[in-house]
């Protein structure tokens, strides 16, 4: 996982840096960060299976057991803001795939 953080990280700021220079080096960050986006979506499933573990075998309150899964298992949390924030790089970078055809 680490090193599709890393991968998902470095794309991100080479985006954000402006240095893409074109719409082909555009299309080919897209497909990393598209890619890479799937293979993190493996790391979350896993995540979502052991918090569901966590809290179906707690005996107490539903909300109880929400608690311990939520401390348990924190990179539940932490993949699905990374993933919500990559969704969101993944759309603007197709807008500026849209604009760079546009405008040529």
């Amino acid at each position: 996982m680490e090193e599709i953080l890393k991968t998902i990280t470095n794309i991100i700021n080479h985006y954000e840096s402006g240095k893409w220079s074109s719409c082909d080096n555009l299309r080919v960050m897209l497909r990393k960060l598209s890619c890479n986006y799937y293979y993190l979506t493996k790391y979350n499933i896993e995540a979502h299976e052991a918090h569901n573990a966590v809290q179906h075998k707690h005996k107490g309150s539903v909300s109880a057991g929400l608690i311990l899964a939520n401390e348990q298992v924190p990179e539940l949390r932490m993949l699905r803001e990374i993933r919500d924030s990559t969704q969101h790089v993944i759309w603007s970078i197709r807008s500026e795939i849209s604009i760079v055809k546009n405008e040529q």
